[in-house]
Parts: C-alpha cells; sequence; structure tokens
C-alpha cells in the first residue's frame, strides 16, 4: 500500500489508490497516538502535531475522491474501516457508523461473514478475518451508541477466533476484552424482543453473568499491565461499567427490582469516577502532547451516556449531592476541551442535565442538612416514600412545567401513564418513565436532511 502511495505517476491514482491513502495515513495517525510521552522536547512534539495534521489532511481528501460504486473489494472494505476508525478518532460517531455500515453491506455482499475456518495461513485469510473482526467491533459499539439497528450480520464463528495477531503485544488482553463487551452489547440490542416478560430477564441475567466473567478478564489483564498503559485499562473500566449499566437500565424498563437499581447507580458512579481518574491525570494517557486527549473519543464518545442520565435520575429523585458534584466536575473537565465540536456537542447536553438539577440543590441546601426530604424514588423495599409537606417544593420544582422532559421524551409529562402492570410503583411513573427513557448519542447529531 505504502509503494503505491509513494509513486508520482499520475495514472496510478485511481481508486485503489485512494483506498490504499486512507488506509495507511490512518495507520499513520495511530501509530502517531502510541507514542509515548516521554517525549518532552516541545519541538518533537509539535513535529508530531504537524506530521498528525498532515495526514489528517490526507486521509480526507482520499476518503472525499472514493467512490462509493465501485465492485465490493477487499482493499475497498478496508479503507472504509478505516475511513470508520478515522472519523471515531476525530469523534464523529454518526459518519463513523455509515461508513462501517457500508463496509458491513460489502462483506456481506463477498460473504466473508461466513467464513467458517479461522485457521487460514494466507496473508489474504489473515486481511480478512481482520476485516471482519474489527467492523464487528465498531457495528456492535456505534449501532449501541447510536440506537440504530445492526449491519453486520452473525458471523459463523466468533470474532474472537478470527483475530490473529502478536499474542506478546500488551494491548492484546484489552482487545479482546473489547471484542468480549461488543459481542454482549450487540446482544443487548435485541434483548427486549422475547415473547415474554420472563425470557427477557432471563436474557438479561445471562447477559450480566457474561460481564461478571468479563469484569474478572479486565481486573487480571489490569494488573500484568505495563504501567506506561494502566491508563488504558482504566478507560476499559469506564466502558464496562457504562455498559453495564446499559444492561440494568434495559431489565429496569421490563420490571422493577430495588437491587437492580441500586446496582445502576452504584456501577454508574463507578464509571464516571474512572472517566474523572483520567480527566485529572492526563499525563498519564498514551500519545504525544496534543491539545484534544484522544482517550475521549474511546471512552465518553465511544460508549453509552447511561451513567451520566442515570446519575441525574438519582439527582433529581434522591437529591445526593455526591452524584451532583461528580457531574459537575466531570462536566468543567470536559469544558477544557469544547474547542472540539464533537465535546461542545456533549457539552450542551451534559450542561443541560446539570443545570435541570441545580434549583434541587438550592432547594435542598436552603432546608439544611438536618431536614429530611423524601425522595421520588421508590424505597430500597420496593415501595414509595410518602411525599410530606417538607417535600412540596422538591415534587414542584420537579413537576412544574418539567423542562427536562423534552430533550428526553419529548412528551408532556401530563401525557405520561402509569403502566398497569404493577412492574413499579404507581406513585413514581414520572420518574421511572424518566429513568427509562432512551438517551442516545444521535440527540446532538446534525439533522441529516440539513446538507
Amino acid at each position: 500500500m505504502a509503494s503505491t502511495i509513494l509513486s508520482d505517476n499520475d495514472h496510478d491514482h485511481g481508486q485503489v489508490f485512494y483506498q490504499y491513502s486512507i488506509c495507511v495515513y490512518v495507520k499513520a495517525i495511530f501509530h502517531l497516538y502510541q507514542k509515548k510521552r516521554a517525549y518532552k522536547d516541545p519541538r518533537i512534539n509539535a513535529q508530531f502535531l504537524k506530521s498528525k495534521k498532515s495526514y489528517e489532511t490526507y486521509a480526507f481528501r482520499a476518503l472525499n475522491r472514493l467512490n462509493f460504486l465501485n465492485a465490493p473489494t477487499l482493499p475497498f472494505i478496508q479503507s472504509l474501516i478505516s475511513a470508520a476508525f478515522f472519523m471515531q478518532y476525530l469523534g464523529n460517531m454518526s459518519q463513523s457508523w455509515i461508513l462501517n455500515s457500508y463496509a458491513a453491506r460489502l462483506i456481506t455482499a463477498l460473504g466473508y461473514h461466513e467464513i467458517g475456518n479461522p485457521l487460514g495461513n494466507s496473508t489474504l485469510d489473515e486481511e480478512i478475518h481482520s476485516a471482519v473482526c474489527w467492523c464487528f467491533y465498531l457495528d456492535r459499539t456505534l449501532s449501541t451508541l447510536l440506537c440504530r439497528p445492526l449491519s453486520l450480520p452473525e458471523p459463523r464463528i466468533s470474532p474472537m477466533n478470527l483475530f490473529n495477531a502478536d499474542q506478546s503485544l500488551p494491548y492484546i488482553p484489552l482487545i479482546r476484552i473489547l471484542f468480549d463487551l461488543a459481542q454482549v452489547q450487540g446482544e443487548l440490542l435485541n434483548c427486549g424482543k422475547a415473547d415474554n416478560t420472563r425470557q427477557i430477564i432471563a436474557n438479561h441475567s445471562r447477559l450480566q453473568e457474561r460481564m461478571e466473567v468479563i469484569h474478572s478478564k479486565l481486573q487480571s489483564s489490569r494488573a500484568s499491565a505495563p504501567d506506561c498503559i494502566a491508563s488504558d485499562w482504566i478507560s476499559g473500566e469506564f466502558s464496562y461499567y457504562a455498559i453495564l449499566v446499559d444492561i440494568l437500565r434495559s431489565r429496569l424498563k421490563f420490571t422493577f427490582s430495588p437491587l437492580a437499581h441500586k446496582e445502576c447507580v452504584s456501577y454508574s458512579r463507578k464509571s464516571l469516577r474512572a472517566l474523572h481518574h483520567l480527566q485529572k491525570n492526563l499525563a498519564d494517557s498514551p500519545g504525544f502532547v496534543d491539545p484534544y486527549p484522544s482517550f475521549l473519543t474511546w471512552t465518553v464518545l465511544l460508549y453509552p451516556l447511561s451513567p451520566f442520565f442515570v446519575l441525574f435520575c438519582n439527582v433529581i429523585g434522591e437529591l445526593d449531592m455526591d452524584d451532583y458534584n461528580l457531574m459537575q466536575d466531570i462536566t468543567q473537565s470536559l469544558s477544557q476541551f469544547a474547542a472540539s465540536p464533537y465535546i461542545s456537542k456533549l457539552l450542551k447536553l451534559l450542561d443541560y442535565l446539570q443545570n435541570l438539577c441545580v434549583p434541587l440543590i438550592q432547594a435542598k441546601q436552603r432546608m439544611g442538612p438536618q431536614v429530611r426530604v423524601p425522595t421520588l424514588y421508590p424505597s430500597m423495599t420496593g415501595t414509595s416514600h410518602n411525599h410530606l409537606g417538607s417535600a412540596d417544593e422538591h415534587v414542584h420544582l420537579v413537576m412544574a412545567g418539567s423542562p427536562y422532559m423534552d430533550p428526553v421524551t419529548g412528551v408532556d409529562p401530563q401525557q405520561l401513564q402509569t403502566p398497569s402492570d404493577g412492574s413499579y410503583p404507581s406513585d413514581d411513573a414520572l420518574m421511572w418513565q424518566l429513568f427509562n427513557s432512551q438517551l442516545s448519542l444521535d440527540w446532538f447529531e446534525p439533522d441529516p436532511f440539513s446538507y
């Protein structure tokens, strides 16, 4: 691929040339991303940053010249997957999903997803296996993030059995864990399509059991990881807990469980504390000194926003000051990267949720710590709290106008009806309607018809 790019012959600048260019320049960008922060010389870092910008420019130029009417070929698939990673790296997850979904269609057209023998030894076999693996990872992860249907059919064998890499590389254990998590995410999308509630709950329980196995792998891999890449395992913890919160939220939509709700809040805190640790220790992150820390595209922009939303609901429902402070700390830390258009859009959403909590927090502070404020959530016994006179201001602030309902459900709160199946307490129907609302990164993506 590189030798083709280095050719100066104009007649070589056909579609294969542009496909190769995307692959090579995206590979170069990720090579720079892995440079250690041991390079303290500002002149070297400046050169790295200049090179990265050049690679991004060339990658964009080649992508703009790609002909999507071309017949499906392996280089075409590889270029689309590379472009999808490029968009993901920049923070444009919607465009990443579009490019990867097209690659999935080409993989399906060529029948690569039906590979039944993972033991191919040729270079071609390895490249095909790699394409299927990474397309699978992006498809499951991004489809869950954006609440969109899967594009790649379930491969005949596990993608991890197709993954062929140097096992001595320190990142391999974490990559395998991310593939396991992607598999869980793909299954979670279809978890609620069973015939009855009992089967749905059984599906969720099975996913939670698999998550326990993945957590053991994550902990053991982190313990043996070199110190120089330890922060990547913390990113893995953020992703793990964010997905676990998604599973529990999905389960709570079908049946209320005080234990599941308590675990959901607890795992949300663990996820966001991991992210906050990364934000406070930027010097430990891999990559040269870049004004925009790339780890954000592998954490807060790539995995579910459920932990933020669960803590927001917990502040509304429980007036939990620690949760409010954690949300505030993360939002403030992200604000220094508002130059990124995608971080800026995320900040608008998080700021909106946080600002909706402010009147409640101020009301609690005026009451003082000695005043017990009944909550809107059911108690841990599964029964509703009695809304006494001291809670009048709390209830009024939450219910009056319910401004937070507009971006969440788009429904007038007066139209929200209590479910008749008794799956959660009727007095808290509005609170649980909010808690169970779907949260998607798609909320702040541009209108596809605005172009």
